[in-house]
């Protein structure tokens, strides 16, 4: 159920499912957003900064955008994960400001079965590493290209999208054990992520 004001009509409500978890979308700004919630509930102006509500009156998500080559809802609406805005509002409360962690690695987005295999893995689980940048927390702790992260603070990692989104919602110079699998063998290692904002004012 997507709550809002859209064109001005007050307490309108619309239903749908949720289409899709997990998705990335390009802000205007250019930066990506991690971990959105599409779905097809009807979604209008007015609507954004509104509630995403399942079945039990839970709200799940806060309704943001849509994509539409008309300017109304054509059935692809996106809501901020209500986990995700709980994160960022405790930041602005207790800091006045909101810091994004980062790790410092370069994903594999098409990590395949034939990759998968070729690393010694059955199925191609985990997120890929493909880079590393320099003076990052992952060069800090020696990750390498072609290592496969499996877990992220006990978590198990489904692809690289989950990963950022983990990574993005883990408060900065917060320790966190990191699971790896590198030459064929499970390796876990200790990470302590840092500031992005921090690091691309140091650039």
């Amino acid at each position: 159920l997507a709550l809002g004001n859209p064109f001005g009509l007050r307490q309108t409500l619309t239903t749908g499912i949720i289409s899709a978890l997990g998705r990335t979308i390009a802000a205007k700004n250019g930066r990506k957003i991690e971990g959105i919630i599409q779905t097809d509930a009807a979604i209008n102006p007015g609507n954004s900064g509104g509630p995403l509500i399942n079945l039990r009156g839970e709200v799940v998500g806060l309704n943001t955008c849509i994509a539409s080559s008309s300017g109304g809802s054509e059935g692809i609406g996106f809501a901020i994960p209500i986990s995700m805005v709980m994160f960022v509002a405790r930041q602005l409360v207790e800091t006045g400001t909101v810091s994004r962690a980062y790790l410092g690695v370069a994903l594999d987005k098409k990590f395949a079965l034939n990759t998968a295999h070729s690393l010694g893995m059955t199925r191609p689980v985990g997120a890929l590493v493909t880079g590393i940048t320099p003076g990052s927390p992952a060069e800090e702790i020696g990750l390498l290209p072609n290592d496969v992260i499996l877990e992220f603070d006990g978590e198990p990692i489904d692809d690289d999208d989950h990963l950022v989104s983990l990574v993005s919602m883990t408060p900065t110079n917060e320790e966190v054990r990191i699971r790896v699998f590198r030459n064929g063998q499970p390796l876990s290692l200790e990470v302590t992520v840092a500031s992005r904002e921090a690091f691309e004012q140091q650039k």
